[in-house]
């Protein structure tokens, strides 16, 4: 489907927590960056999940960051919840970073647009950028840089240059919160080729085959956070605070 042009149909939001996430389908958002990157417009895409949201409601200037992007998608159930409970309608729509990122892929091969991976361990973006040529023949992949690199100063603007040398006009960010979204803030001018740049945390390590994702039972059934906690029992740290984030009082203006 097209979706109409934001500038003559203000796009569908919630707010949650002082912050306007995004509320459409997976499809219509596919169709709205696709019609984005057919037009040239600039757009910036965060993915907070509850932790996220939790970290930003409790620090401004985290808060301030998130609010930079074009397009906030809600990442988990956690933040659906916190809509049912806090906001003054509920989101109806759960988007998934990574499967964004996976839609934006798609929409990169057939179209024949560009795309450089940002982020992970050493070799973590070079193979998943294998994996995804693999699967995908047509796609683009001009370019990839792992995560470890200084994110000031000469070191990045080498990393800058490269991927402005690459012809990239899409660029995926993984370096985990709010390291992307800072990055992505901060060199955005610096690479005025790139016309997406998208903030999609672990999703290099997903497609480079070293972590799965939760399977679908859990995904359907709005569980993949309790996947995430069973294979990695130091996220356990965090649920206090998520819990925080989808239960407790809001003291923000909605």
């Amino acid at each position: 489907m097209d979706f109409p042009t934001e500038r003559a149909t203000r796009l569908p939001t919630v707010r949650v927590r002082g912050l306007d996430f995004l509320d459409l389908s997976g499809s219509a958002l596919a169709s709205l960056l696709r019609k984005r990157l057919r037009a040239g417009e600039r757009t910036l895409v965060f993915t907070p999940n509850a932790d996220i949201g939790a970290q930003a409601n409790a620090s401004p200037a985290l808060h301030a960051l998130l609010a930079k992007a074009d397009l906030l998608l809600p990442d988990g159930a956690g933040v659906l919840l916190a809509s049912r409970l806090h906001s003054t309608r509920p989101l109806r729509h759960r988007l998934a970073g990574i499967e964004a990122g996976e839609a934006v892929l798609h929409i990169c091969a057939q179209e024949g647009i560009p795309v450089f991976f940002l982020g992970g361990r050493p070799t973590v973006a070079a193979r998943a950028a294998h994996r995804w040529r693999e699967r995908l023949p047509s796609l683009p992949v001009v370019g990839t840089h792992d995560g470890y690199f200084s994110h000031t100063g000469d070191e990045n603007d080498r990393v800058t240059e490269t991927i402005r040398a690459s012809g990239a006009r899409v660029l995926l960010v993984c370096l985990g919160f709010p390291a992307q979204e800072r990055w992505i803030v901060q060199n955005a001018d610096a690479l005025p080729s790139v016309q997406l740049l998208m903030g999609l945390g672990g999703s290099l390590d997903v497609w480079s085959g070293d972590l799965r994702r939760a399977p679908r039972a859990f995904q359907t059934a709005h569980l993949e956070w309790l996947w995430r906690i069973c294979r990695q029992p130091r996220r356990l740290r965090a649920l206090p605070r998520m819990l925080n984030y989808v239960f407790c009082p809001d003291i923000r203006k909605k």
